[in-house]
């Protein structure tokens, strides 16, 4: 009888599937983030499909907020932040434009009090990108690699567009000429405002890093009307661990202790750094009584490597890797 009822709903679910209004377009399942520290927003249906198809993670950065209906100076829409954007959903326009980009590197200059009419002015020089709508242009900072080489190198996915087209609608016109700026993570870098996004150049980086965007979506939400950036704000939750402090500066120390393994169990621990690649090398330590392990962190000197500054990632998982981690995201400012 069971089987009898399940054959007859599954006829019933094609048969709506096919009478239904058909779309164009299947919307695709929720993306979650389990593993992730303090990310626990899913990118679900339209945002998931757009966020996947512009670039993703190293673009847009993790969900930040669900998407909830917002009310902007057009009107009410579906609305949801991630770490360096805002996306919209307006869905009486055709694909792409149905999702709308926020203005947050406009957004955040305003938070700050700054005027970008009034930032001084470039101009055309051989080899860069010159945008006379703004007066500024865009230069690579080394050879083949900077801000000059992302801005083309990234763009809205809309067969449409050329090149420069697509790259416009992404990450828009530039505001500013580079500058050394502090970010959120106090890191003084060489700077590039756009009207979607803040570049940022970090020559000591491995060669897919060494441009980076600001956390736009973060800043936004964490900053007050015509402050600055909280130094220490947007680091994520830990998972079975605690931090004290989680933001130190180079050369302080902060103790850390991972729980939820067995007593006397054998585990390893490392950090990582923004990028994900370990910093030095695992090492290994059997938990006490009560299946934990805790200890000092020099930021100077981690078994020899110094942790300059930057995000991190203390990770502790048992030596078969068969249960979740415990992690402790945390910041050294300079």
């Amino acid at each position: 009888m069971r089987h009898v009822l399940r054959v007859v709903c599954i006829v019933l679910f094609i048969m709506l599937g096919v009478l239904s209004p058909g779309t164009t377009h299947a919307q695709p399942s929720g993306l979650c983030f389990p593993n992730v520290p303090g990310i626990n927003n899913c990118i679900d249906g339209r945002f998931r499909e757009y966020w996947e198809q512009n670039g993703g993670l190293a673009v847009f950065g993790y969900p930040i907020s669900a998407a909830s209906n917002q009310q902007t100076a057009d009107g009410t829409f579906l609305t949801q932040y991630f770490e360096r954007n805002r996306f919209e959903l307006h869905p009486d326009k055709a694909r792409p434009y149905d999702v709308l980009l926020g203005r947050l590197g406009d957004d955040r200059l305003k938070q700050q009090g700054r005027d970008w009419f009034t930032f001084p002015k470039g101009q055309q020089t051989a080899g860069c990108l010159w945008f006379a709508e703004t007066g500024h242009s865009v230069c690579d900072q080394a050879a083949g690699s900077g801000f000059k080489s992302y801005w083309e190198g990234h763009g809205l996915q809309d067969p449409a567009l050329g090149g420069r087209e697509r790259s416009l609608a992404l990450l828009g016109l530039p505001l500013s000429e580079p500058a050394t700026e502090t970010n959120a993570a106090g890191e003084n870098v060489q700077t590039q405002w756009f009207e979607r996004a803040r570049l940022e150049w970090h020559p000591d980086k491995p060669a897919e890093f060494k441009v980076l965007l600001g956390l736009l979506g973060v800043e936004t939400q964490s900053a007050p009307e015509g402050g600055t950036p909280d130094a220490c704000a947007g680091i994520a939750a830990p998972v079975d661990a605690r931090l004290s402090p989680n933001c130190v500066k180079y050369g302080d120390t902060f103790t850390v202790q991972v729980y939820g393994f067995s007593p006397g169990q054998m585990i390893g621990y490392w950090i990582t750094d923004e990028s994900g690649a370990t910093v030095g090398t695992a090492q290994n330590v059997q938990t006490d009584n009560g299946g934990s392990f805790g200890g000092y962190v020099d930021t100077t000197d981690f078994f020899g490597v110094q942790l300059r500054p930057g995000n991190y990632v203390f990770v502790a998982q048992d030596r078969t890797r068969t249960l979740r981690p415990s992690t402790a995201p945390f910041r050294v400012l300079p």
